[in-house]
C-alpha cells in the first residue's frame, strides 16, 4: 500500500517500503525513494504526500528517507534486505546515541539461524549496549 500510493506521485522513480525496527511496537512502517531525475522535493513533503494517499493509519511511514539511488536486483527490483540493513543501523545508531552509549552499528549481516544481525562496535560494555536493544526484536552482538 504504501509503495502503491507513493508510486503515484510525480517526483518518484521508485520506493521501498519495509519494517524498521521500534522498542514499543516491534516494528513500524518505513520507506526509502528514489527520485526521477531532476526532482525537487523535500522528505517532509513526500511524508505530508502519504499521509493523505494512503488510507490506512497504521501504515503511514513513521520514516522517509530519499536515496540518491535505491539497491535493486539484477533484474531491477528493490532489494529490501539492504534497505533493512539501513533502517535497522539508524534505528540502532539513534538509540545507542540517545542513550549517551559509547557504540554503534559497524555492519548488519544475515546469518542464518537468526536472520539480521548488528554488529556493534565501540567502548561500551555489553551490558551498556543490551540496557538499550535489549527492547528491540533484531539480533545483535558486539564486534571484537
Amino acid at each position: 500500500e504504501i509503495e502503491e500510493a507513493l508510486a503515484g506521485h510525480d517526483a518518484i522513480a521508485f520506493a521501498g517500503a519495509i519494517g524498521q525496527p521500534d522498542a514499543h511496537a516491534g516494528e513500524l512502517p518505513c520507506v526509502y525513494v528514489e527520485l526521477v531525475s531532476g526532482a525537487k522535493i523535500t522528505e517532509a513533503e513526500l511524508l505530508e504526500y502519504a499521509k493523505a494517499h494512503i488510507h490506512e493509519r497504521a501504515a503511514h511511514p513513521k520514516h522517509l528517507e530519499i536515496l540518491d539511488e535505491l539497491p535493486k536486483t539484477a533484474v531491477g527490483k528493490i532489494f529490501k534486505p539492504d534497505l533493512r540493513k539501513k533502517a535497522i543501523a539508524r534505528v540502532y545508531d539513534k538509540a545507542l546515541k540517545d542513550e549517551g552509549v559509547a557504540a554503534h552499528v559497524e555492519t548488519v549481516t544475515e546469518d542464518k539461524k537468526l536472520g539480521l544481525v548488528a554488529h556493534i562496535a565501540g567502548t561500551a560494555t555489553t551490558e551498556e549496549i543490551s540496557a538499550v536493544l535489549s527492547h528491540y526484536t533484531v539480533a545483535w552482538n558486539q564486534a571484537n
